[in-house]
């Protein structure tokens, strides 16, 4: 029985050990994990990488490219992620990250939270020119306004 719980011990204590040298990963790291689970469309790993700030704004995301087409969403899948700059400021850092499907650079804004590196998104990260409304989107009645839904992409019905 005492050679049990030796080997349990020692089992135990290497576990705890190992587990405890367990390497954070970089900035790079995350922001490259971050863009592969959102060409894969797996909004759920891409919440895993974001401050919980930025969850809402992936689920509005997640709802803009569902509304792709297929040809758009193969054309992101098969994109070439490449990392081309970091910078790295405390508890701050900034990715840029070369996206061949689009043609162009993107500054994963990113913060240490809990020690570990989050990307930090905003509307206007998601929406181009999002110019946040001085109140809310509704409009007195309680309906979202033409102006609001044309800011971000929404169609609304005609009204007669």
């Amino acid at each position: 029985m005492t050679n049990f719980f030796r080997i349990m011990t020692l089992a135990l204590t290497t576990t705890l050990l190992l587990g405890s040298c367990k390497k954070r990963a970089s900035p790079e790291e995350v922001a490259l994990a971050f863009m592969h689970a959102i060409q894969d469309s797996n909004y759920d790993q891409a919440r895993d990488y974001a401050t919980k700030e930025s969850q809402q704004v992936i689920q509005i995301y997640a709802i803009f490219d569902g509304r792709r087409s297929g040809a758009e969403r193969e054309k992101i899948k098969n994109a070439r992620i490449e990392v081309v700059n970091i910078e790295e400021n405390g508890d701050k850092a900034a990715v840029t990250i070369l996206n061949s499907s689009a043609h162009q650079k993107e500054v994963l804004q990113m913060v240490k939270e809990n020690g570990q590196w989050k990307i930090s998104l905003t509307f206007d990260s998601i929406i181009p020119n999002y110019a946040p409304q001085t109140g809310n989107a509704l409009d007195s009645t309680g309906v979202l306004s033409a102006d609001s839904a044309a800011a971000t992409g929404i169609i609304m019905p005609e009204t007669k």
